[in-house]
């Protein structure tokens, strides 16, 4: 029984991680199923593709976190410095924040992302409205797809 608690709560762990990437292909998949003009239909459906990928590398970073986390047994040295890294995004930030909740680090990891400066509402990358914005750099795209 206690087996099958902790690969439940791991499950829902997991969940979390993914649930932005997720909820955004959802929309665009609601967007391409009301028949939209073909521009817009495509679009929705060139999203909804990208938005999966992503949610399988949310869920690939918070499985390496997790790992990160258990070896260092707490926000410290290599774990604080992968965590940190994971900050800049809603969908990496929550898979990071999920990864520290599964590890039993929530509480110092949620004071964490506040001492930063980061609110609920954050959620377009840093910087993603200026000329250094993420979304012109490769290295961005190779962490939205999944790419090493």
């Amino acid at each position: 029984m206690t087996a099958l608690l902790l690969r439940t709560r791991s499950g829902l762990w997991s969940l979390l991680a993914i649930w932005p990437p997720l909820f955004l292909a959802l929309l665009c998949l609601a967007i391409l199923l009301v028949s939209p003009p073909l521009w817009l239909g495509l679009a929705a459906l060139g999203g909804f593709g990208i938005l999966l990928l992503d949610a399988a590398a949310r869920l690939r970073q918070y499985k390496d976190l997790r790992a990160v986390f258990r070896v260092a047994r707490g926000l410290s040295g290599r774990a604080l410095v992968e965590f940190r890294r994971a900050r800049t995004s809603w969908c990496t930030r929550s898979a990071a924040l999920a990864a520290a909740q599964a590890e039993g680090l929530g509480r110092e990891a949620r004071r964490l992302i506040a001492k930063w400066g980061y609110k609920p509402w954050h959620v377009f990358p840093d910087r993603a409205f200026t000329r250094h914005s993420p979304f012109l750099k490769p290295a961005f795209w190779r962490s939205v797809l999944g790419l090493r």
